[in-house]
């Protein structure tokens, strides 16, 4: 049996008070009686009692359609006035350390937006006389090889609107040229979950549905945001979204297969593989000679692949065998590129 909430009812109501105040989303009455080990009954009156002080006017209904058809839910209306929040220096300090690491990876327009609202948010410090060093640069972004995603700023807005309410969106799509070369632009319709970062790259995750009246998923898509071309929302909604596959810390995108994989580092590269978090599964090895051998899950062989070639001589694809053929085609490809003319062929 479950251990009882050592609290009281009023400590209750003022822990359901808070949930209220700072979640912002529909609160079920079924979770909730679960959460704080009461009945149905109780989490109502607790409720009742937050509206009858003043403090709050709370929504309340019965859901209509969809998988939590019928069950109650309640979520924060109104506030009666302006919060009396009063924020640290430390904490605003952190909210300034991630607006200088988000600088030069996100569009122009939307990093201003962060700027402005650091500098709003200061304005609950305590004492205001230590906004000024708070809100100081303490951080910078260093990156090469970077997207500029200005231009795709009204793209990214529409994925983020659209997250919320699982709104289904029409994207054209430029694929990869080296892997579809006579693609030209892919037509998909799409429901993003979520907005996702992979080195100096952004990209939309979600579903690829089906379906012109009720949309039905078909799998997961991952789609690099610099690579879209349009992105329009319809007034159509897909009920019930499914939660993504997890990434499970695989080496790789969501949405493919992972797969497990074995790599043999020489000494010079030893200590950065084990620095570092390749996959949340992964096995470090220490071999005699002084190197490693890295065991671990991967989800996307072409980024394994270049990923291994980066290294040079100083890294072994082990496992899988078929990659392994993958890499000894392109190494000989790539040989043929360098190999010198012979004097009598000038």
């Amino acid at each position: 049996m479950p251990k009882k909430l050592d609290a009281t009812a009023t400590h209750k109501t003022l822990l359901l008070y808070t949930q209220l105040l700072f979640s912002g989303r529909r609160l079920w009455l079924t979770e909730l009686a679960k959460q704080f080990q009461c009945s149905k009954s109780t989490i109502m009156r607790m409720m009742e009692t937050i509206e009858v002080s003043g403090v709050a006017e709370i929504e309340t209904d019965i859901e209509c359609s969809g998988r939590a058809r019928g069950r109650r839910w309640y979520q924060w209306k109104n506030l009666p006035g302006t919060p009396h929040i009063g924020l640290t220096r430390n904490e605003v300090e952190k909210l300034s350390f991630c607006r200088d690491l988000l600088q030069r990876l996100l569009p122009e327009g939307i990093e201003r937006v962060i700027a402005e609202s650091v500098a709003k948010v200061s304005t609950l410090m305590k004492h205001a006389a230590e906004r000024g060093e708070a809100t100081l640069p303490r951080a910078a972004r260093v990156s090469w090889g970077r997207v500029d995603y200005t231009p795709f700023q009204t793209h990214m807005e529409t994925l983020l609107r659209a997250i919320p309410a699982s709104t289904v969106c029409a994207v054209e799509y430029r694929e990869i040229e080296y892997k579809f070369p006579d693609s030209g632009l892919q037509s998909y319709e799409f429901v993003p979950v979520r907005l996702t970062a992979e080195d100096e790259a952004l990209n939309a995750e979600g579903w690829l549905v089906t379906g012109r009246g009720k949309p039905a998923t078909k799998h997961p898509l991952t789609l690099a945001i610099h690579r879209i071309c349009s992105c329009v929302p319809p007034r159509r909604v897909l009920e019930d979204c499914p939660p993504l596959p997890e990434h499970q810390g695989a080496f790789g995108l969501v949405g493919y297969e992972a797969f497990p994989v074995r790599i043999l580092f020489d000494a010079v590269f030893s200590g950065y593989i084990q620095e570092h978090i390749w996959s949340e599964d992964q096995e470090v090895v220490a071999r005699p000679d002084g190197g490693v051998e890295l065991r671990f899950q991967a989800a996307d062989s072409d980024e394994l692949i270049g990923w291994v070639l980066s290294f040079g001589n100083g890294a072994e694809l082990l496992e899988p065998e078929y990659l392994r053929r993958q890499i000894r085609e392109e190494l000989e490809d790539l040989l043929g590129m360098y190999e010198e003319e012979e004097e009598g062929g000038k």
